[in-house]
């Protein structure tokens, strides 16, 4: 078991019978954090966390330093907020030009991923500090014109390789057909995915049919903090295709967002009293907890957006429901879906009885 948990989803024998599903909790690596110190245990963050590593030592370190009463500089909450951003950003490209082909049975860009790879640290190099963003109490100073740079170079990458046209013309688009035209005209693995997701009627699977507010405690995925924009309100419900789109919306916003929050005309999360720490990382929003006394760290506790998205009211487990009353091989195409647009970094196997 890893430090992220499992999936395991059985599909029955019986056409109509309900798809089974179990979500294995990730193995209890909050009990190593159990008497160290604070600076130890933001050594051990990331190397147990081979997923959203920079979402959780962000979410680590603002969990100390709030149990610690540390108010550290805004610069360092802009950089710790910017860096993590890089990484929800290379997490969504990731997916987009390698995962999303291969749900088509097609090979993805590899040339493409590499240069996805390099984004976070080379935006990394654009601050300077003794121990980096994420020490407690850190002191970074900034390359503005370095880190300005790469983000104008991130959006003609995401213009070429994701979107085949400027992001705010994609931004401006408006409900399927306006989907389609650019699913249909731009050569890019993204547009061929959701184009497919059209053609084969599966864009409109799954769709939740209520969501908002009262629906917190089911759905904790990228397409919540999304969902207002005006491209997904235009899609209607979210189905299956409208929360992949989610992530290419954040792609496109992510640029211009990471400037806000290195000029300050965004704010970035700082360290509470209660000792909590809460970031959006790619998959959605993490949670650490920690109580110190006396310089040890004396309780622990992370709750990642996998928890509540496979729970057993989880948007998982409601998607699945969806896809019951499928034939055997549609019904298994459709479970790929349902975990890859719902939690797509979460390590997962479809079982057929």
């Amino acid at each position: 078991m890893t430090a992220e948990g499992r999936v395991m989803i059985d599909l029955p024998a019986t056409p109509g019978a309900p798809v089974g599903m179990t979500y294995l909790p990730p193995a209890d690596v909050t009990r190593l954090m159990i008497g160290k110190t604070p600076e130890e245990v933001l050594k051990i963050i990331p190397l147990v966390h081979g997923v959203c590593a920079t979402a959780q030592t962000h979410a680590s370190v603002l969990a100390l330093e709030g149990a610690l009463g540390i108010k550290p500089p805004k610069q360092t909450l802009s950089a710790r907020q910017t860096l993590t951003m890089m990484e929800c950003l290379r997490e969504h490209v990731l997916r987009a030009i390698i995962d999303w082909p291969k749900l088509m049975g097609q090979r993805g860009g590899v040339m493409a991923a590499r240069q996805a790879m390099a984004f976070p640290p080379r935006f990394q190099a654009g601050f300077t500090g003794a121990e980096g963003a994420f020490g407690l109490n850190a002191e970074v100073t900034a390359n503005l014109p370095h880190l300005a740079g790469l983000l104008d170079e991130a959006t003609a990458f995401l213009e070429t390789a994701v979107f085949g046209e400027a992001a705010d013309v994609w931004l401006s688009r408006r409900g399927h057909d306006q989907l389609r035209q650019w699913a249909a005209a731009a050569d890019t693995t993204a547009a061929w995915f959701v184009g497919w997701l059209f053609d084969t009627g599966r864009f409109g699977i799954a769709a939740f049919p209520a969501f908002g507010a009262v629906d917190a405690g089911v759905d904790a995925t990228s397409y919540v903090r999304r969902a207002s924009d005006p491209l997904l309100v235009s899609l209607g419900a979210p189905a299956i295709g409208a929360r992949f789109v989610a992530r290419l919306v954040e792609l496109a916003r992510l640029p211009g967002e990471i400037r806000g929050v290195l000029i300050g005309e965004t704010s970035a999360p700082a360290p509470l009293a209660s000792g909590r720490g809460e970031v959006e990382a790619a998959r959605g929003p993490l949670l650490h907890w920690a109580r110190v006394e006396e310089g040890r760290v004396r309780e622990y506790r992370i709750v990642p957006p996998t928890a509540c998205n496979f729970a057993r009211q989880g948007i998982a487990s409601w998607c699945l429901e969806e896809i019951a009353a499928m034939d055997r091989e549609e019904q298994q195409l459709c479970a790929h879906l349902v975990v890859n647009a719902v939690d797509p970094c979460v390590a997962y196997e479809v079982r057929a009885a």
